[in-house]
């Protein structure tokens, strides 16, 4: 018995190890313009949407390009406030789109669509 509800014990306290991550903050505060400008413009980015790699890199210039395993499009960027706002000349979101985005920490970064893009 006592061996028994020793390994209960352990493994309880290696399960809790191992699943442990640290948490995004509760309240992360939007990003700037101006750190949009320094810690996103000019950065290659990588993000997942619907089971595809998609990178992205918006260029001081104003333009953004976009390559995904279907197709590859380009287009033009304004900061709208602290809001990074796209417009697309190709691909299946034409329109223009805008996010905010929080900065949650170690070169990623998570848009107002709950996408989460890093830096490579």
């Amino acid at each position: 018995m006592y061996h028994q509800g020793r390994g209960l014990l352990l493994n309880a306290l290696l399960v809790s190890m191992f699943c442990a991550v640290a948490a995004p903050p509760a309240s992360a505060e939007p990003m700037t313009g101006a750190q949009l400008t320094a810690q996103i413009i000019g950065k290659d980015l990588v993000t997942r949407r619907k089971g595809m790699t998609v990178h992205l890199r918006y260029d001081s210039d104003g333009t953004v390009a976009v390559k995904t395993p279907l197709f590859e499009a380009s287009g033009h960027w304004i900061l709208s406030g602290d809001s990074l706002c796209m417009t697309l000349a190709e691909g299946p979101r034409r329109e223009e789109t805008c996010h905010v985005f929080e900065d949650i920490g170690g070169g990623a970064y998570r848009n107002s669509e709950g996408q989460i893009l890093r830096q490579r």
